[in-house]
């Protein structure tokens, strides 16, 4: 099969490799949509928990194609799936704890192990999730990111018409905003570069939307003399983050939801911490939340199509990865199977 290659970091090859190989318990599942992200990023760059070569790719849907003898989920060729790419043991402590998330022998599909930016993929029957027919192939791509925004808005407390600040409106913090406006939150403020990113923000139900530069902190004080009660972190930029405490009011929470880079530090005094009484929350991955992605997009409580700006060959990832890089783009996914290399 062909398939996208990081032979190492910083490098991208189109490569012919061998089909995956379906284990006792696995599924093939041939690709319809696998969508980049920013934690690809992080892959490419090296500055995340992978090893290389590695076909990424973990934001990701298809159709069965294959099924293991030993599979007992009732899965069978020609069902539809999205697949969560965090594959768990099971009996490790963290999991006996319902963290799965901290599995102490994770693996990730397109992290650890090979992922779906190619024709096929092995992945586990238990961790396939039937996509109904009402939801297309870019949404079905999108259940796993929007899993982990689900997952994001477990950790948080959203009082009635809180006000929520946001830095960072790519595809996540477009889906941080809409999951929480429907939570009741409000004003809800977002914070971006980019103007265009900045009006279909404003578009699906942000109260206010400013460009970052020099005048930000002045315009941030006038809208909420007193600080934010939530202020939510989009962008895993380090700068950002340690500049984000100075809007969050006493007892506020601050949600750490972008990856920063591996060994990245921020400063940030303990005694503000203290003092304010503040909540600082990190939110890794997803944890058992792809019913409730899933559930969402059917009832329409997230829109993600307007999030989609490019669906390209894998011939063409390369460009496609530096274009979203560079934030030339919102989601750009990747569709193996309708495109031929």
């Amino acid at each position: 099969m062909k398939a996208i290659l990081f032979p190492g970091p910083e490098a991208i090859s189109v490569e012919q490799v061998d089909d995956p190989v379906c284990g006792p318990e696995d599924v093939i599942v041939q690709v319809a949509t696998a969508g980049i992200c920013g934690t690809d990023i992080h892959i490419y760059r090296n500055e995340y928990m992978s090893h290389f070569p590695l076909i990424p790719g973990h934001e990701f849907g298809g159709v069965v194609v294959e099924v293991g003898s030993q599979v007992k989920t009732g899965l069978k060729v020609g069902d539809r799936v999205a697949v969560d790419p965090n594959l768990y043991c099971g009996y490790c402590e963290f999991c006996r704890r319902e963290q799965s998330n901290h599995c102490l022998n994770l693996q990730v599909v397109g992290v650890t192990r090979h992922g779906a930016f190619a024709e096929y993929v092995a992945a586990p029957a238990r961790a396939c999730y039937l996509v109904p027919d009402s939801l297309d192939d870019g949404q079905m791509a999108f259940i796993e990111p929007l899993s982990c925004v689900v997952y994001g808005m477990k950790r948080v407390q959203i009082p009635p018409a809180e006000a929520v600040l946001i830095f960072g409106v790519g595809p996540i913090g477009l889906l941080l905003l809409q999951s929480l406006r429907h939570r009741g939150a409000g004003p809800i403020v977002v914070v971006d570069k980019q103007p265009d990113r900045l009006a279909l923000a404003a578009q699906m139900g942000a109260t206010v939307t400013l460009q970052a530069g020099p005048e930000l902190a002045e315009q941030l004080n006038a809208l909420q003399p007193y600080g934010f009660g939530l202020v939510v972190d989009a962008t895993g930029a380090p700068r950002v983050i340690e500049s984000a405490f100075a809007y969050l009011r006493p007892r506020g929470q601050m949600l750490m939801f972008g990856v920063a880079p591996m060994g990245a530090k921020i400063q940030i005094a303990p005694y503000d911490i203290f003092r304010n009484d503040w909540h600082i929350l990190g939110s890794f991955a997803l944890c058992y939340t792809f019913q409730e992605a899933i559930t969402w997009l059917e009832t329409g409580v997230v829109d993600v199509r307007p999030l989609i700006s490019h669906t390209l060959p894998l011939a063409e990832f390369s460009s496609g990865f530096h274009q979203f890089v560079r934030g030339e783009t919102l989601k750009v996914q990747i569709d193996p199977r309708r495109y031929a290399v």
